[in-house]
């Protein structure tokens, strides 16, 4: 038996034998308690925490409607009830602190509710797909009419099928509201004198006792099944501690390890082991903060159960994946010293090959450019230059290896030639890269073509529809759309040769409000066949586009911050969502391919930025090998080196709007070398990088957006 079980038991046994006692327990429980205040809570893994128990029985009602905005828009809505928002300055500061210290990211969205205070706040990523006034709407029409209707269930529900409906591009919906009773201050509840009859409640109590341990047998018997979704929760308990042991002690090696490595090679060469180290001590952390959930006295559901301890099994794991990363990296550092001959002779071989290929790329740019325009090749149009500036660096850098190795550095040469060998890399891809965007604009430039015939066609039959008596009485709603698509059409046919990939979303968004009016006019053959093909231009251009956004962001990988990569990571995702639904549900798929679309657009604005606002870091180590002392040698000193070979220098180089350290997770070591602070911006409350779309300038933690006020 449980210690739970033990404690439970204990009371019910304490019933039977003294009924008398049990009655002035419970008549104590009348005296009137204060609420209990709660501080920013830790979400443990869950998508809603009801504090205060006012969901009842419509928790399950709760998940299911979350779990549909999360399927249908890939938006995670987060819902939290509490009676009081205390330990912060107000109810923002408690929102924005509890979507950062739960790591909330750029499509979750937080509501957050004090019952007692009737106070309620929303909280947003300064870079989510809805805008402020967007929000507020949603704000008025679908949360507050529940709140005060102290329809706590409904205020979620709602939440939940609002922000469905704008991130569709729908109108909201009148929200279904169903009154219930204010939250009852903690402890508070119903007369319990009719309970004064000592037999009566002796009775009773045995009976609950009775019920209640053959419910427990009955649930601790089923979680040593395995389930029809995987394994059971006994299994998941064992396999969460054999790995919180593995992983806490790999932590502890791994320290030590790196004290060696930073002797053995520098701090240059470890900077990326700190990172790692920090992040798997803070996954560290997450895991036993969540296996402390799993072993206190506090009753848990076995839902909450099983999603604890499969994030602790994901924590984990991660975590001894980036260690084993770092394991192997100064594992080939290591063989580099004993034979560096071998990788000396590719550099060198790589080097020329490289060369070779840059007279060709430059040319084929220099075509491209008398085709398109700046902004349609601005990932590639300093590729062939940066190239042949990382091809010097490693040049030189590889024939300074055996004078470090007569001299006895042999570990700082196995560095140097990691280095050479990143830079013969890094030049590869940007040359490559050259003729990726060329093919990528060609096959654009014909979706285009196609796109302005299908506008057409619709402009046509939305002209036809309204000369017909069925079609007259909708001139209001139709002809506006049509004058906005033929204006689009024109445009594409003007200049959209000269940015294809962009005229051909512009055209596609603005195609997208007439097509859904028509549609009721279409037997269904048709709209499959249209969206069909729409889907498979828009699969198109979003490929192409992240496929150039990331050739973009890896090649200048020390410039650019984690606000692009978020970006681009968000597109991808929704990239592989959209292939896995087409041919399933085209519609859904259609949706998520322009959205991933539009995240790899604001990854390459965001990427731009940063590359635009770089500046090198002063200081930079490396026993005479960095970047900078290659640069009194004659290999080009400018920060764009820097930034082309990222976190291979120290403090590698960042934007002078903001410190960026490189990494996901926040620590309290730093940077070797260059000094800098290896904190990420959700741990020290820094400003978020103003390159985003919709970066916010208020004082708030992390930017974050979003209201609330009182119901």
């Amino acid at each position: 038996m449980s210690r739970t079980d033990r404690r439970r038991y204990s009371t019910l046994r304490s019933g039977l034998v003294a009924g008398a006692g049990l009655v002035l327990a419970l008549l104590a429980l009348q005296a009137p308690q204060a609420a209990q205040a709660t501080d920013p809570v830790n979400l443990g893994g869950s998508y809603v925490v009801d504090r205060v128990g006012v969901l009842g029985t419509r928790a399950a009602e709760v998940q299911d409607a979350l779990d549909e905005l999360s399927q249908t828009e890939g938006t995670n809505l987060f819902v939290v009830y509490v009676d009081s928002f205390t330990g912060v300055a107000d109810r923002e500061a408690w929102a924005d602190d509890t979507a950062i210290k739960n790591d909330l990211g750029v499509n979750d969205v937080l509501l957050a509710v004090a019952t007692d205070d009737r106070l309620y706040q929303l909280s947003v990523d300064p870079d989510f797909a809805l805008s402020d006034a967007q929000l507020s709407e949603l704000e008025t029409t679908s949360i507050q009419p529940s709140l005060r209707q102290n329809d706590w269930a409904g205020a979620a529900i709602n939440t939940a099928s609002g922000l469905s409906e704008l991130l569709g591009g729908e109108s909201l919906s009148p929200p279904v509201v169903t009154p219930g009773e204010a939250a009852e201050a903690a402890g508070s509840g119903s007369s319990v004198l009719t309970w004064a009859l000592g037999g009566t409640v002796v009775a009773v109590a045995g009976a609950v006792g009775a019920v209640y341990l053959r419910k427990r047998s009955k649930a601790k018997a089923a979680e040593a099944r395995p389930g029809a979704d995987g394994p059971s929760q006994l299994e998941l308990d064992r396999e969460v501690g054999r790995l919180l042991v593995q992983l806490d002690d790999a932590v502890k090696s791994s320290e030590q390890e790196l004290g060696f490595a930073i002797a053995q090679f520098g701090d240059d060469a470890t900077a990326a082991f700190v990172q790692a180290l920090d992040s798997a001590k803070e996954k560290v952390r997450q895991s036993f903060a969540l296996k402390q959930n799993l072993d206190d006295s506090t009753p848990d559901s076995a839902e909450d159960r099983r999603a604890w301890s499969l994030k602790i099994i994901e924590l984990c794991t991660s975590a001894d994946a980036e260690l084993d990363a770092q394991a192997d990296a100064f594992a080939a550092l290591r063989e580099l010293e004993k034979n560096p001959q071998p990788s000396l002779d590719a550099i060198a071989s790589g080097v020329a090959s490289v060369r070779q290929r840059i007279p060709a790329a430059t040319q084929t740019l220099q075509s491209l450019r008398a085709t398109y325009s700046a902004n349609a090749l601005g990932t590639v149009l300093e590729n062939p230059a940066q190239a042949e500036k990382l091809l010097a660096y490693a040049d030189t850098t590889a024939t300074a290896v055996p004078g470090l190795i007569a001299g006895g550095r042999a570990s700082e040469a196995a560095v140097s030639i990691q280095r050479a060998q990143a830079a013969v890399a890094q030049s590869e891809t940007l040359i490559t890269a050259v003729g990726t965007l060329g093919a990528a604009l060609q096959n654009a430039a014909a979706a285009l073509a196609s796109a302005v015939t299908e506008a057409t066609n619709d402009t046509a039959e939305a002209r036809a529809l309204l000369a017909t008596p069925q079609g007259a009485p909708r001139a209001a709603e139709l002809s506006p759309l049509v004058m906005a698509l033929e204006s689009s059409i024109a445009q594409a046919r003007n200049s959209g040769a000269s940015d294809p990939v962009a005229a051909l979303q512009a055209l596609q968004g603005a195609n997208a409000p007439l097509d859904a009016a028509l549609a009721g006019a279409r037997d269904e053959a048709q709209r499959v066949a249209r969206t069909q093909e729409q889907l498979s231009r828009t699969l198109t251009a979003a490929s192409s586009t992240i496929t150039a956004v990331k050739e973009y962001v890896v090649t200048r990988r020390g410039a650019v911050s984690v606000d692009a990569r978020t970006r681009i990571a968000e597109a991808e995702r929704l990239l592989n969502e959209a292939y896995g639904l087409q041919s399933t549900d085209p519609e859904r798929a259609l949706s998520s391919a322009t959205q991933a679309y539009q995240f790899a657009q604001a990854a390459d604005q965001a990427a731009r930025i940063d590359v635009d606002a770089y500046s090198p870091y002063s200081g930079q180590g490396g026993g005479g090998q960095g970047y900078h002392g290659q640069g009194e040698q004659g290999v080009d000193g400018s920060a764009m080196l820097g930034g082309l070979l990222g976190g291979l220098f120290s403090g590698g180089g960042g934007s002078s709007r903001r410190s960026y350290s490189g990494g996901m997770f926040g620590g309290s070591s730093s940077w070797g070398g260059g000094g800098r602070s290896s904190g990420s911006s959700r741990s020290s409350g820094s400003s978020r990088s103003s390159g985003s779309r919709r970066s916010s300038s208020s004082g708030r933690s992390g930017g974050r957006r979003g209201g609330g006020g009182r119901f």
